[in-house]
């Protein structure tokens, strides 16, 4: 049997109850940290999330995106970027994000965020230049994430500068890790 064009249909528009990615807030959330609650489709073949879209808003290009495999109990800290903001998606498994602002101009200097986030808690994450981050991965499985950085990332000068996670300037433990 042939098949042609003409003989696909027009998908079901999406009928919106929420904001594709819906802007939330923490207590004393550091200034220029971005959290947004990630919407889920379900349908009998499974789910769809989107990570970054301009239904909303216009602008989220991303030049560069990359998944990233977090082992189970492993820790990635400590971390901050001079130019780019980081654009985290995280939907499964179960993260710890640690946020600490180092930014002597920021109103918000000296302040700790924790985050857990992942399947129980979908969000897109965007954190500023120069907040300084680090992830767990708290659970007993590999979990994934996504980053959509601002900035393509450059091997011959990565905008990535890093101190070792069990730094003693910074006032948070990642707990239950070692090396």
């Amino acid at each position: 049997m042939n098949i042609g064009l003409d003989d696909f249909t027009d998908d079901t528009p999406w009928i919106e109850t929420a904001p594709v990615l819906a802007d939330i807030s923490l207590d004393n959330q550091i200034e220029g940290v971005r959290l947004q609650r990630l919407v889920t489709k379900f349908d009998k073949r499974g789910d769809l999330t989107v990570l970054l879209s301009d239904l909303n808003e216009a602008g989220q290009n991303s030049p560069h995106v990359y998944l990233v495999t977090a082992a189970a109990k492993s820790v990635r800290a400590w971390v901050y970027h001079k130019r780019q903001h980081d654009r985290l998606a995280f939907t499964n498994g179960s993260i710890r994000v640690v946020l600490y602002d180092l930014r002597a101009e920021s109103p918000t200097y000296g302040k700790l965020n924790i985050l857990d986030v992942g399947s129980a808690n979908k969000i897109v994450l965007t954190i500023p230049p120069q907040v300084v981050h680090g992830v767990q991965n708290r659970g007993d499985r590999d979990a994934t994430f996504v980053n959509m950085p601002t900035r393509a990332y450059d091997p011959s000068d990565p905008d990535k500068l890093r101190v070792p996670y069990d730094h003693p300037g910074i006032p948070y433990q990642f707990a239950g890790w070692a090396p």
